[in-house]
């Protein structure tokens, strides 16, 4: 998982700035989604609705964790199923190498979620040198510990998943591997570290050139993801395995975003429309799906994979095994986005987006953009979308939130 990468943050799918030749082969022989959305526009609903296969609300956690302030108080509650630990308790060997962003606390760290090893950071950024958080504190972790290490935070999270791979060659695992990448601050392989307990920082950090350093902060991750890539080939696991990459969120106005309208925090498409590849050789055919998925569903998918049952999870996700495998479309459902005043839903190529006093309703398979507004034209549709839209909010509101 990158790091607000956009929709065209890699080459793959239409960035010539930026040169990702692993996700591209990756592309090339997988499986790409060119409807792939995130749950979330920020970090903590995404994960909390990836790892849970539930849309983040029924966790209350529908926006962002801060460093600062009563949200760091709050995390995953540790009575709800992961991914992690569902697979665990089905045999499988789990670890989680990179950022948490699910609760600073100890008491909701990733070994309390059904990963037996975690080496990484638990807030939402960290120096990418000196591993210092946005408040000064430092942070990396092993397990429960803090662990001084030094090394830039890309090139660590690599070698801590390749040795994990490593490690349990001969067992089934399931590596989640949540890179910083290229979220700010801005800090390629050589630039100084800047953040410490004892000075004053800026939230970007002070690169000048910043183009150079997120473009190579995507590289290096590339690079990283080719190392595992082929540390699963060389060990003879690439059959048995499948690599899934996806994004948590649309990209900064900095970013790469592509033709989308809006970036990160927006739920127009630009904040959560992103890249997803997934790969399985010999398993998953290559080519592209225009089908529309959400981060929600790799948790039923894992698991029916993995042949466990997901009845007693009651997940909102389903199951992608049969579009992955055989190319059969998806069951038709609508789709729900909800952070600070905007919201939204999606059913088919229709999309209904609600800020305040606007409502506006696009039909994406015309217009991606988000540029003409056709609530005039379809009233029928807009009344039907905004009446699910109601229904769905109304118990998503039986969910105390912990976050906003």
């Amino acid at each position: 998982m990158a790091d607000d990468l956009g929709y065209q943050g890699i080459t793959c799918f239409g960035n010539d700035s930026i040169q990702t030749p692993n996700l591209d082969q990756l592309a090339q022989g997988g499986l790409k989604f060119t409807d792939f959305h995130s749950n979330g526009s920020v970090c903590t609903p995404t994960r909390a609705a990836l790892l849970t296969g539930k849309y983040q609300q029924r966790v209350g956690l529908e926006g962002v964790i801060y460093v600062r302030g009563d949200t760091r108080q709050y995390g995953l509650d540790t009575n709800v199923v992961t991914i992690a630990k569902a697979l665990q308790r089905g045999g499988y060997r789990t670890g989680i190498m990179g950022k948490w962003h699910l609760g600073y606390r100890p008491a909701y760290n990733p070994v309390h979620h059904g990963f037996e090893q975690f080496y990484g950071y638990v807030s939402g950024n960290i120096d990418f040198h000196s591993h210092y958080d946005n408040a000064g504190i430092y942070d990396w972790y092993h397990n429960l510990d803090t662990l001084y290490e030094e090394g830039y935070v890309t090139d660590l999270i690599t070698d801590h998943a390749v040795e994990f791979i490593e490690r349990h060659r001969d067992e089934p695992f399931f590596l989640y591997v949540p890179h910083e990448a290229p979220h700010v601050p801005f800090q390629g392989r050589n630039d100084p570290a800047y953040r410490f307990s004892d000075n004053e920082f800026t939230y970007y950090g002070p690169v000048e050139d910043r183009s150079r350093a997120y473009r190579e902060m995507v590289e290096v991750m590339d690079e990283g993801i080719g190392r595992v890539f082929e540390t699963v080939r060389d060990l003879g696991l690439e059959e048995e395995t499948l690599i899934v990459f996806i994004s948590d969120n649309g990209a900064e106005h900095f970013g790469h975003n592509g033709t989308l309208n809006g970036s990160k925090g927006s739920l127009l498409e630009g904040g959560h429309r992103v890249p997803a590849i997934a790969y399985w050789k010999n398993r998953i055919q290559a080519g592209s799906t225009a089908e529309t998925v959400m981060s929600f569903d790799w948790m039923p998918t894992f698991l029916s994979l993995a042949k466990l049952s997901t009845e007693a999870q009651a997940l909102d996700g389903i199951d992608l095994s049969n579009l992955l495998l055989q190319g059969q479309p998806l069951p038709s459902r609508s789709l729900f986005w909800r952070y600070r005043k905007e919201k939204a839903i999606r059913k088919g190529p229709w999309k209904l987006w609600i800020q305040e006093q606007d409502t506006l309703l696009f039909n994406l398979q015309k217009d991606l953009g988000e540029s003409s507004n056709q609530v005039e034209e379809n009233p029928e549709m807009l009344e039907e979308l905004l009446g699910e839209y109601l229904e769905w909010e109304s118990e998503m509101n039986t969910y105390q939130q912990k976050t906003k």
